[in-house]
């Protein structure tokens, strides 16, 4: 989903994508204009799904802009921004269409809310403009339809409000008479753990279905099955088909083996409660909220309204003698037990994800400890693309938890032998420098190195070598442009940059100052 900022002031336009960024709200793209014509370039070489503009801009005002849009056939929901209130502004706003009309200064909470708003509007439109292309071809399209329906229903795309869920069902030529029944909203959770054992997505998908609906077929029940993500996928039983909870269960005991029996993969499902039409949105985030926070890998129908109250993890007295291990470089130990100690959590079938989570926290109190007493950052140790794509998916499941620790554990155990063994790191230090002149040679690049922190660097350069880590470099760089003034026929200019000076000007200021000589003068000597 793509987000247009626009607004003719500079620092206003950079707080407002700063205040959106520390929302995460997922907006894949946010661009940024800053007048009329740059915001219309926008809209013609991209999709904007969402525009927040300020409405008194000297280049056109930003009802000029949504006027343009509309007529310009660009459905955009629109957020308007302006310094004062003012009644003709709104009515305009309003019947232009947009979404709300905010003063500023933005208050953050009002952002937000304001920021749902928006998007939900933005996916209804997207969705309801794929519906006016498929319902050209009613007959082949009816039950993806069906389909994309309950999907935005359950994942309340679509409002829970009997006048709009009304609405919809008009818009999906579904009968009206689906508001007066009551159904059984379940959450399949399917999907294959070994990357190389998996299937195609869509024809997943497909067999899926059919193991599902030829199961519920014996017994006379049309399902609604809908995906909702790629591990996900929501079935809708109604009530009128069931004779009562009890054998509501019945039918759902029977999916999962047909499932195993045919299907590779960890099956889950999921049941509730019976709901209306307006409830299932709620009910489906019953189902999810506890199918996330579920961390079992058995193939079974889970009952959310049996759910045992859970508290498993609770004793860390363990992790004192994890910190004295992992002082003592006893890696692989700790690794072991602490493998251990998840396989325990998952087999008890009394924890869940959220004793991942604190278990993840205490686990890391421990390694924070240990580099704070150490001088050392924690950012600095994990501040990479691999430690963030594991550390992203760390909670969600035990094995990626267990994942996450062994990355964790031998990060650190490296960065504690680099802290007790300084020397060898300064001569590490110094021989990459010499090697790389002529690169940007940056305290916190050579910091990552050898896992110190940058102050941490650069107080046991000094300390060390008895000249500061800056000096160093000078020093190095100046020798080796006198071996190439001597040695070699090279410019003066190629000399510098490959000495690692950006011009010949702060080149040769630097190397008069060290030896007296100007290069051209010391080439001569």
């Amino acid at each position: 989903m793509n987000l247009l900022l626009v607004d003719d002031e500079y620092y206003s336009t950079e707080a407002l994508h700063a205040s959106i960024d520390s929302l995460q709200l997922g907006i894949d793209h946010i661009y940024c204009a800053y007048n009329m014509q740059q915001a219309q370039d926008f809209y013609q070489s991209c999709k904007i799904d969402i525009m927040i503009s300020d409405i008194e801009m000297p280049k056109g005002s930003g009802l000029d802009l949504l006027k343009w849009a509309r007529d310009k056939g660009y459905h955009t929901v629109t957020i308007f921004l302006t310094s004062f209130a003012n009644f003709d502004y709104a009515s305009n706003a309003i019947r232009l269409e947009s979404t709300d009309y905010l003063l500023k200064p933005i208050d953050k909470n009002q952002l937000y809310e304001c920021m749902i708003m928006a998007i939900n509007k933005a996916k209804q439109l997207e969705a309801q403009e794929s519906y006016r292309e498929k319902s050209r071809y009613w007959d082949s399209s009816k039950k993806k339809l069906e389909e994309q329906f309950w999907s935005d229903l359950c994942t309340q795309i679509i409002p829970p409000e009997s006048g709009q869920i009304a609405k919809e069902l008009t818009q999906y030529h579904l009968p009206q008479t689906l508001l007066s029944e009551s159904f059984y909203i379940t959450l399949l959770h399917a999907y294959i753990k070994k990357p190389e054992e998996r299937w195609e997505i869509n024809l997943y998908e497909y067999a899926i279905k059919n193991v599902i609906s030829e199961v519920l077929d014996t017994d006379g029940i049309s399902p609604y099955l809908a995906r909702i993500s790629e591990k996900q996928f929501v079935i809708i039983l109604k009530k009128a088909d069931i004779a009562n909870r009890s054998r509501y269960i019945q039918v759902c005991a029977q999916i999962i083996p047909a499932l195993t029996t045919s299907l590779p993969g960890l099956f889950q499902l999921y049941i509730g409660s019976e709901n209306s039409l307006e409830d299932s949105g709620h009910s489906f985030k019953s189902l999810y909220d506890f199918a996330r926070n579920n961390i079992s890998e058995d193939c079974k129908v889970l009952d959310i309204t049996k759910a045992p109250a859970m508290k498993y993890y609770a004793n860390t007295a363990f992790l004192n003698e994890w910190t004295n291990m992992l002082m003592q470089h006893k890696k692989s130990e700790v690794k072991e037990q602490a493998l251990h100690f998840l396989s325990g959590l998952q087999k008890s079938g009394m924890a869940n994800r959220s004793d991942l989570i604190r278990f993840n926290h205490d686990f890391l109190q421990v390694i924070y400890s240990i580099l704070e007493k150490n001088g050392e950052s924690a950012h600095q140790l994990f501040d990479n693309s691999t430690s963030e794509q594991i550390f992203e998916q760390a909670c969600n499941s035990v094995e990626s938890l267990e994942t996450w620790l062994s990355h964790v554990i031998d990060v650190f155990d490296s960065c504690l032998s680099a802290i007790n063994q300084s020397d060898s790191s300064i001569e590490l230090i110094k021989k990459y420098i010499r090697e790389h002149l002529e690169d940007d040679l940056n305290r916190k690049k050579l910091a990552s190195l050898v896992y110190l922190s940058p102050d941490y660097l650069s107080h046991v350069f000094s300390e060390r070598t008895g000249e500061s880590l800056s000096t160093f470099i000078l020093n190095e760089r100046i020798k080796k442009a006198k071996e190439l003034l001597l040695l070699s026929q090279k410019s003066i200019r190629d000399i510098a940059l490959l000495s690692g000076f950006p011009n010949i000007s702060y080149f040769s200021r630097q190397f008069k100052s060290l030896t007296g000589k100007t290069p051209q003068e010391f080439r001569k000597k």
